[in-house]
């Protein structure tokens, strides 16, 4: 009797320890996964974090600027400058986990168009395209050019991203 007591016992205190570590992310911030891009792209532009004013692609025309099949992902937002300054805001979410490559190569793509362009008529925008942040985490991809990268990166950290 005693030991079916012990085991019942300890069967029970495992139990709570798994019920605990199982609840342990409940407050933590939203994974990459499930970001909602429109949100996160807005809330970069909202920092301030820019010298000139970020505009929302809504045209669809996005993706033909970084060169993108529709089937490549399956949300996104961009905002562009006024094009006086290279700073931009893209975020991706990938449609499969095969797309991850192809996404993060458009965007280096895109960057090393804007160098070759802002090399001719704004040479002093160039260090912003080679600080240029890319990434990957979770199934979102983002481009991001701005003036303070530290305080993107805050905000993309506060939503999960790596």
């Amino acid at each position: 009797m005693k030991n079916s007591s012990r085991l019942l016992s300890l069967t029970f205190a495992l139990l709570l320890v798994f019920l605990l570590c199982a609840c342990g992310n409940a407050g933590q911030a939203d994974t990459a996964d499930s970001v909602d891009v429109h949100k996160l792209a807005a809330d970069i532009v909202a920092t301030g974090a820019f010298t000139d004013v970020q505009t929302e692609n809504t045209n669809g025309q996005a993706l033909s600027v970084y060169g993108l099949e529709d089937d490549s992902v399956s949300d996104y937002s961009v905002y562009f400058s006024s094009m006086a300054t290279p700073e931009e805001v893209a975020i991706f979410k990938i449609s499969s986990p095969e797309q991850a490559s192809a996404v993060t190569d458009a965007c280096k793509a895109r960057q090393s168009s804007q160098v070759q362009s802002y090399e001719s008529y704004a040479p002093d925008q160039v260090e912003k395209l080679n600080n240029a942040m890319i990434g990957t985490s979770g199934d979102l991809v983002y481009y991001i050019v701005s003036k303070d990268n530290d305080t993107v990166k805050n905000v993309l950290q506060e939503n999960g991203l790596q």
